[in-house]
């Protein structure tokens, strides 16, 4: 059985300026995070490693950075594991490999760098050959464009870096089609550039994203995973996402409508996860005097989460005086005049569903966004 661990965007080095102060410590988590992808790889006896590019943020990463993948991808080489590994579109230099490729070509034996030139290479102690490319961003060609269709090995896998067609989104003859992967008749090929762990084909020639590793932007959903992949024979890989990322993202969507300032508290305490990037959206219909502040409910509960974002796209409920106030002679005033007089007319059941509609209807004249 042929073991493989498939690695991609860990983007060492990002800046995370949207995280003000707590960039570092993330910087310092991606770090982390890459090191327990190494530790994964030696303790479940892997292989292969495929890492499907943007390993770095960068083509031109920190001294220590390159020092820090360098002395990883040595002790994957000790212990005779093989890594392929291709730039991405972050992170290739003009060569076409990976930046730093000169230093960590000192890694070993065990380790095969891949530029923007198609390239094969045979393992004939695991009857094996792993073909692989980088991005060549600009590039009017699929990255797949002129891989090889036959193989001379057991088993054949491939790792490259780009974009998969998906129709009404990535279009173009640049992006990778379903089809053209099938073609190849890879046991497996992993992709980099998706940050969310994805299946793009399914066996008998399964195709995936592994997704970022760690957590990189502020509303990413499906990061946090490498992929653990168990090929038992040509054309029978079985794929296992396994979770290594410290942080995580939450959403919550709040009806202020209906929960009161408590239960938004009581949400929040519930939630609270210091490893957790957490963005809350307060939607419904609320009277004046129900407004929450939002900026204060974020300092109060900041502590509680590595992040926390507090978002309010509640409409205001007007009442009977406030909506008197509007202006007779304009569209605004207009409406109300006229949804007044439906609702005077209106019985018992018709009149919530009436009301509902002139605050809405108001919110939406004041220009404000309607949330479902």
């Amino acid at each position: 059985m042929l073991k493989l661990l498939h690695l991609a965007d860990v983007h060492l080095g990002k800046p995370f300026q949207m995280l003000g102060a707590q960039g570092a410590a993330q910087r310092r988590a991606l770090e982390e995070t890459f090191v327990r992808a190494v530790d994964l790889a030696i303790a479940k006896q892997v292989h292969v490693v495929l890492i499907a590019g943007d390993l770095f943020d960068s083509p031109r990463s920190s001294p220590a950075l390159v020092d820090l993948a360098e002395r990883e991808l040595r002790r994957l080489d000790d212990r005779g594991i093989w890594v392929g590994l291709v730039a991405g579109n972050h992170d290739a230099a003009p060569d076409g490999f990976v930046g730093g490729s000169h230093r960590l070509r000192e890694a070993g034996l065990h380790v095969v760098l891949f530029g923007r030139a198609v390239e094969s290479h045979a393992v004939p102690a695991l009857d094996l050959t792993i073909t692989g490319c980088s991005a060549d961003p600009g590039t009017p060609a699929s990255p797949l464009s002129g891989w090889p269709r036959q193989r001379s090995t057991r088993f054949a896998v491939g790792v490259t870096h780009g974009s998969v067609y998906r129709g009404g989104q990535v279009e173009g003859s640049a992006a990778m089609h379903p089809q053209e992967i099938r073609d190849l008749g890879l046991d497996y090929l992993a992709l980099g550039d998706w940050h969310s762990a994805s299946e793009v084909v399914p066996p008998p020639a399964p195709a995936w994203y592994a997704g970022s590793p760690e957590l990189l932007a502020y509303d990413q959903e499906g990061a946090g995973h490498v992929l653990m992949i168990e090929v038992a024979a040509p054309g029978q890989a079985t794929v296992t996402p396994v979770r290594i990322g410290r942080r995580q993202y939450k959403r919550m969507e709040i009806d202020a409508g209906t929960a009161d300032e408590v239960g938004l508290r009581k949400t929040l305490e519930d939630a609270g996860d210091p490893e957790a990037v957490c963005d809350v959206l307060l939607t419904g219909v609320v009277p004046v005097d129900r407004v929450v502040n939002t900026a204060a409910i974020e300092r109060e509960y900041a502590d509680r989460f590595f992040r926390l974002r507090v978002q309010s796209k509640v409409q205001l409920w007007l009442d009977d005086e406030q909506l008197s106030r509007l202006p007779a002679d304009s569209v605004l005033g207009r409406f109300v005049r006229l949804m007044r007089a439906r609702l005077a007319e209106a019985d018992q059941l018709q009149r919530p569903a009436l009301e509902e509609a002139l605050q809405v209807g108001v919110a939406l004249l004041q220009g404000q966004e309607i949330l479902a």
